[in-house]
């Protein structure tokens, strides 16, 4: 559990925002709708887009469209290239539904929080814990 700020919500990427604070930050993303089959990331892409589910699963797929994993709504995709620029290192699709995502580029969230450290401080340490998880996930895995 992080010490610097209180938790105020379970989603990963919102955990320490208020309400208004969280409303904010959706503000500056972009809804956008994944329609059954279509791809959201493709390996290899150069994008530095964040991804939140909103509605409906994702397949995380292998180049010969394995599943190799599923994901829904709460969950973040796309962190990695989001902070460092690096070309999206697998694919994902939509399945059988529609798909509603949130997705934040990084110029327009960085301009979005440009004058608000205390938002973009808790964003940071947010994507920190996140970015933790993940690397602990896979550990276990291991």
């Amino acid at each position: 559990m992080n010490k610097l700020f209180p938790i105020e919500s379970d989603h990963p990427l919102f955990r320490y925002f208020t309400d208004a604070e969280r409303t904010h930050i959706e503000r500056i993303g972009e809804l956008r709708q994944i329609d059954p089959n279509e791809f959201l990331i493709r390996a290899g892409d150069a994008d530095a887009t964040l991804f939140t589910i909103e509605e409906g699963h994702l397949d995380i797929v292998t180049p010969t469209l394995s599943v190799i994993a599923t994901v829904g709504p709460g969950d973040v995709l796309g962190e990695v290239s989001f902070l460092d620029d690096s070309p999206r290192a697998t694919s994902v699709r939509a399945g059988s539904e529609r798909v509603t995502v949130r997705a934040w580029d990084k110029r327009t969230l960085s301009e979005g929080l440009a004058f608000e450290p205390q938002l973009l401080a808790k964003f940071a340490v947010a994507m920190c814990e996140l970015l933790v998880e993940r690397m602990r996930d896979m550990s276990r895995r291991v």
